[in-house]
């Protein structure tokens, strides 16, 4: 999106948010914005459009716990055990609860209403407390739900969540692996990290031959990354985790060897964007059945 249609964009949805427009007429603003084609509610296809479709007639508060990036810790902790989570440190229900002095010299803060309200912290030493504070309240301030108009973020309270520093080694990136799961099977898995300057991404099937990027985005990963020793662990824990979900992102990071649980994820990109290899977005969409 260039930075005049991205300007529109910005003010065309905050002036429907203005006139109290409902978050579905948000949504298909958004969507037509962003995709220039029509969002089909009424017989969706697509993945977006059913990931939509899930969005506001499915997916509501009382999935929320699957959300909430403390709660969660319960749900993954009965179904695949502790091991596979990262080290919890504390959860606080405000900044000012927080006391730097007991923190180790490195750890992660993470707003477990939202997406993206993070703040890591490799050098303590090195923090600006008082910015970092003020980030932090901006975070619990805000209502992630009206971000996409996603009603499973409503009945997530706002908290920091304090978790141990993960890191792969010295001058490395951590790996995302985020698997698209469709009733409790991974299909595919979308894999990110930081290469040649910038996050990039591609995705591999789950025998890990990488599928090619239709729209040759800039941000494409065009070099062959390693299969990880424990994929194999990583799609059985996927499949466990969404089972008897319609459709879920299982976001996993496999470091030296080990798996580490990231979050589990409804709505990739809010169900605006669709996917840059063409074909999945009629092939997700297919795997995708919608409750009647």
């Amino acid at each position: 999106m260039n930075f005049i249609k991205r300007k529109y964009y910005q003010l065309l949805v905050g002036f429907l948010k203005f006139i109290g427009a409902n978050e579905i007429s948000i949504s298909k603003a958004k969507y037509f914005l962003k995709n220039n084609t029509k969002l089909n509610l009424d017989n969706p296809t697509e993945f977006t459009e059913k990931l939509q479709w899930l969005k506001f007639n499915f997916y509501t508060e009382k999935y929320g716990y699957l959300v909430d990036k403390y709660e969660v810790r319960s749900y993954v902790a009965k179904i695949i055990g502790n091991e596979y989570l990262n080290g919890f440190i504390d959860v606080y229900d405000s900044v000012e609860e927080i006391n730097l002095s007991k923190l180790p010299n490195q750890f992660a803060l993470k707003g477990t209403h939202g997406s993206g309200y993070n703040i890591i912290v490799e050098d303590k030493s090195k923090l600006n407390w008082i910015k970092a504070k003020k980030q932090l309240q901006k975070y619990l301030n805000k209502d992630y739900s009206k971000v996409n108009g996603e009603a499973i973020y409503k009945s997530v309270k706002p908290r920091i969540l304090a978790e141990e520093f993960l890191t792969q080694s010295e001058g490395d990136y951590i790996i995302d692996y985020k698997f698209f799961c469709f009733n409790g099977e991974a299909k595919y898995v979308w894999v990110k990290t930081f290469h040649d300057g910038k996050f990039r991404n591609c995705y591999y099937d789950l025998k890990w031959n990488k599928v090619e990027d239709d729209l040759n985005e800039s941000n494409f990963l065009d070099v062959e990354m390693g299969k990880p020793e424990n994929f194999d662990e990583m799609i059985e824990i996927s499949n466990k985790l969404s089972k008897d979900l319609i459709f879920v992102r299982v976001d996993l990071y496999s470091i030296k060897e080990k798996i580490y649980f990231g979050e589990l994820t409804f709505f990739p990109h809010g169900g605006i964007k669709r996917l840059s290899v063409e074909k999945f977005n009629k092939e997700f969409g297919d795997l995708i059945q919608l409750p009647n």
